[in-house]
């Protein structure tokens, strides 16, 4: 039944006729609006996006001036419906899923750690610029099977294709100091980024639950070249490393012991787009590289290592034979190779595995008539070790009425394990995930509202039996979304407003019956409001998030994960301000009621993040000619 739903429908063009009477000859002219595309859909001069469950073209602005985002767009990302608080992590959930489930692309190429790395139950950031990018897109479910690897959600980047001044800007803050700036020149473009962060002086105001031996540091160092080699070609590289040291005391009395984390973490992307007629052709590489090792992981003088490394290699071709119809295919593949190892005093084990996965896609966008495009797409994979094969379809529909657009997609999902896991394991299966989602959006004069409910069917997940981990793991989620935005009613705010229900039962890992795992939350709720001063130059942001209880296993209760802490609340303040156009500063702060939130009980004490609160201020100044949005970024 499955597979009967997913048929290839597509398309809807405007049509214009235009005529003109002479003596003897009449003259029409045709004009065709191109409709399909694979990010958006043009409907009678209104831009929508192309799923509903996509959102598109989140600007860097709108998410750094979120309040309490401190400049961390995986934190402002936690606002839109779909997702999930994270406090003690930083991670990006969506409905349901691990953080796992949700993988970053960059121009359409993996990112093996998008995160930075931190202590044990502390808030990680993105490792990447907000300002790298043009614009954000999170599709929270039925994402197209072009990005594979991902059981529930994909985040794609996608950096800036031209940068056409030279400019060059300086920042400091209470976490840091950096600088950078770009060189443009005839076709193209290179441009510098270097940043460090000491956390010594922001100990000292306040160092939350942390004790900190060494505080935390890190060194970024980041590139970018683009080039124009000719009219509708375009090659971009980027790379990005960074090193990170900390050391902080862990564990209460006689469990006491000091954590040090030292990690190198390596990225290179490299892609080439050319455009001729109806034609385009994609092709890049990603390499990522990830070092860790860390003392006092789990008892005094222990030692974990760990090394990841990826190559992902893409190509794409794409063609649009007229405004009705396109269609693009191509093939990739993901070679991994992971090692870890641990020892304590005289006991060592060791893990490493060599996973590559090779994948083939093929999707076809359709008007068959105006109002009604259609979507469908195929995609073949092959995973070692094991040798196995899947195939997964996905279909999505767009029907649109007036200002509305209701839509529907089904499809689906596979994922590798995780490396940790294959490495005990290595014949572990993909893990699937069949997703079913149904919505409609309405947007008109400045507000826009959206409502959209999901069902997600999980299969072959890891699962631990007795001493082995097998494939046997499954679960299901289930909810709805809704969405509100208005910049109309009060001039110069804008107010969101984001609701999740989520019910996530699984049977997985070390949960060996159906339960809700400690992660998932079934009421998640959001409240985001700028206001803009411009008289004062100032930009006010407020954000108030809640989310109901986290589950834990109470063992004085029948069941698993049978009790619930008490819900958590955060509200979090932004303020930002131009005393001139080549000046911002910026200060947020999270958790100003103070409220003391927990994150699920392990073994009847609370998880609490290693601080209630989080601040921050920073002045950016740019030396050249651009405003202040774009100082010392790319």
């Amino acid at each position: 039944m499955k597979y009967i739903l997913l048929i290839l429908l597509l398309g809807c063009c405007s049509l214009h006729f235009l005529s003109a009477q002479t003596v003897s000859d009449t003259v029409r002219l045709t004009f065709y609006t191109d409709t399909v595309t694979l990010n958006e859909v043009v409907v009678a001069k209104r831009r929508t996006p192309a799923a509903n469950s996509r959102w598109s073209d989140l600007h860097p602005v709108e998410l750094v001036t979120v309040g309490g985002a401190n400049g961390d767009f995986f934190k402002a990302l936690q606002t839109l419906p779909g997702t999930q608080t994270q406090g003690e992590t930083g991670h990006l959930l969506v409905r349901g899923g691990s953080s796992e489930e949700t993988q970053t692309y960059i121009d359409g190429l993996h990112v093996l750690k998008p995160y930075t790395s931190v202590g044990i139950n502390s808030a990680a950031r993105g490792r990447y610029s907000t300002f790298l990018f043009s614009g954000i897109n999170l599709a929270s479910g039925g994402a197209p099977l072009e990005y594979g690897q991902a059981l529930s959600a994909v985040l794609p980047l996608e950096t800036k294709d031209e940068s056409p001044v030279t400019k060059l800007g300086v920042n400091a803050s209470v976490m840091g100091v950096g600088g950078g700036g770009t060189r443009a020149f005839g076709r193209g473009s290179l441009s510098a980024d270097l940043t460090y962060q000491n956390l010594g002086l922001y100990n000292k105001v306040y160092s939350g639950r942390c004790d900190f031996e060494e505080p935390y540091k890190m060194f970024s160092a980041a590139a970018q070249f683009r080039l124009e080699p000719a009219e509708g070609s375009l090659l971009k590289v980027y790379g990005q490393y960074d090193r990170t040291d900390f050391s902080t005391y862990e564990g209460e009395d006689t469990t006491r012991r000091l954590f040090t984390l030292g990690e190198d973490n390596a990225y290179l992307n490299t892609t080439f787009r050319r455009t001729a007629d109806c034609w385009q052709w994609w092709a890049g590489a990603a390499f990522s590289y990830n070092r860790q090792g860390i003392t006092g992981a789990a008892q005094a003088d222990d030692r974990w290592q760990e090394r990841q490394m990826e190559l992902h290699v893409k190509a794409v071709v794409s063609h649009q034979p007229g405004p009705k119809f396109r269609w693009s295919g191509g093939a990739e593949s993901f070679v991994r190779r992971y090692e870890n190892g641990y020892r304590w005093g005289e006991s060592a084990t060791e893990g490493r595995v060599r996973p590559v996965v090779s994948a083939a896609f093929l999707s076809a966008s359709w008007f068959p008539w105006e109002r009604l495009k259609a979507e469908g797409s195929v995609r073949m994979e092959s995973t070692r070790p094991g040798g196995r094969w899947t195939f997964s379809p996905r279909a999505a529909l767009n029907y649109y009425v007036g200002d509305a657009v209701l839509s529907a997609t089904v499809g689906r999902y596979t994922q590798q394990a995780e490396m940790k896991y294959l490495a005990l394991n290595p014949a572990l299966n993909t893990s699937t995930c069949w997703q079913y989602n149904m919505g409609a959006q309405y947007s008109r004069g400045g507000r826009m509202g959206k409502a959209e409910v999901y069902y997600k069917d999980y299969d072959r997940l890891s699962l631990w039996q007795g001493a082995g981990l097998t494939s046997l793991g499954y679960g299901y989620s289930r909810g709805f979304d809704l969405f509100y935005s208005d910049r109309a009613l009060l001039k110069h705010v804008e107010y969101r407003l984001s609701y999740t229900y989520n019910v996530s039962r699984r049977r997985y890992l070390e949960y060996d019956e159906m339960t809700t795992p400690q992660y998932a939350t079934r009421h998640n709720a959001s409240v985001v409001v700028k206001w803009t001063i411009p008289r004062l130059r100032l930009v006010l942001g407020l954000t108030d998030t809640y989310t109901s209880g986290r589950p834990w296993h109470n063992p004085a209760r029948p069941g698993l994960m049978n009790d619930e802490v008490k819900p958590y609340n955060s509200l979090d303040i932004g303020l930002t301000f131009l005393p001139s156009p080549k000046v911002i500063i910026h200060a947020s702060a999270t958790n100003v009621l103070c409220r003391r939130n927990e994150f699920g009980r392990v073994d009847g004490r609370p998880v609490l993040a290693s601080a209630d609160h989080l601040f921050y201020i920073g002045v950016f100044i740019t030396l050249g000619k651009r405003a202040a949005y774009e100082v010392s970024n790319f």
